[in-house]
């Protein structure tokens, strides 16, 4: 391999965490100011944020298996950054899939109620990465 396996890691998870971030805002400001454009950004952010979170949790695992080794004990959620960020990214797929769901008059969901949610969402996903910097000696 021409670099080390954690490199790659420590590439790819910046991805999820400037799309979803960015998406939020986007969904935020397509709210506030009832522009679909904006709105549709935010859902396309939120697609590549799932797709760039499952590389970097499939990267992570590499890792994991090979350095770190926090895996074996995935519990308690708040303090496992892996476990953490495969629940995060988890949380993010229901968020799609709901507003897939509201965009189709499937289900009735007041899209302040979704922001809400992916908000917390966001936040609960910034701990995670958090929790990854300090594993990684980043902080």
């Amino acid at each position: 391999m021409i670099y080390e396996k954690e490199v790659y890691h420590f590439l790819i998870l910046h991805f999820p965490i400037a799309l979803f971030i960015t998406g939020y805002l986007f969904d935020i400001v397509g709210f506030l100011k009832s522009n679909s454009l904006f709105e549709k950004i935010g859902y396309l952010n939120l697609i590549m944020g799932i797709f760039w979170g499952i590389l970097s949790i499939i990267s992570g695992f590499v890792i994991d298996n090979e350095i770190v080794g926090h895996m074996d004990s995935p519990f308690p959620i708040w303090k496992t950054h892996g476990t953490h960020m495969i629940v995060a990214i988890l949380f993010f797929v229901i968020i799609l899939i709901i507003r897939n769901l509201n965009s189709k008059n499937k289900i009735n969901i007041s899209f302040r109620i979704i922001l809400v949610i992916q908000g917390l969402m966001v936040l609960f996903f910034i701990h995670g990465a958090h929790l990854g910097a300090k594993l990684a000696g980043r902080l």
